[in-house]
């Protein structure tokens, strides 16, 4: 699924204050071939890998991030979680 700009809420307010202050905020479902319903940081709950693609990014094109803390918000806006691979849990979309 190629990027789609009406998922990415950054795209039409001001990326320092939206990336700072997220207003919303959704459990995420990792999937192999469904992005989020909204572009956002992923918040990480319960320790473990994330495999994720992030916004901009081919979908072949993940990005594993190994060994996260629990309570640790990646750094990058994400637009698919992948569930092969991902092994954390309790992860909350932001945006």
């Amino acid at each position: 699924m190629p990027y789609n700009i009406n998922s990415d809420p950054y795209t039409r307010v001001s990326t320092d204050t939206a990336i700072l202050h997220p207003s919303r905020a959704a459990v995420v479902v990792p999937s192999d071939t469904v992005d989020l319903a909204a572009y956002g940081r992923v918040f990480v709950g319960g320790a473990g890998n994330v495999v994720c693609v992030p916004v901009g990014q081919l979908d072949e094109s993940t990005v594993t991030f190994t060994g996260v803390v629990a309570g640790t918000t990646l750094p990058v806006r994400v637009r698919r979680v992948w569930a092969t691979g991902t092994t954390a849990t309790a992860l909350v979309l932001n945006w």
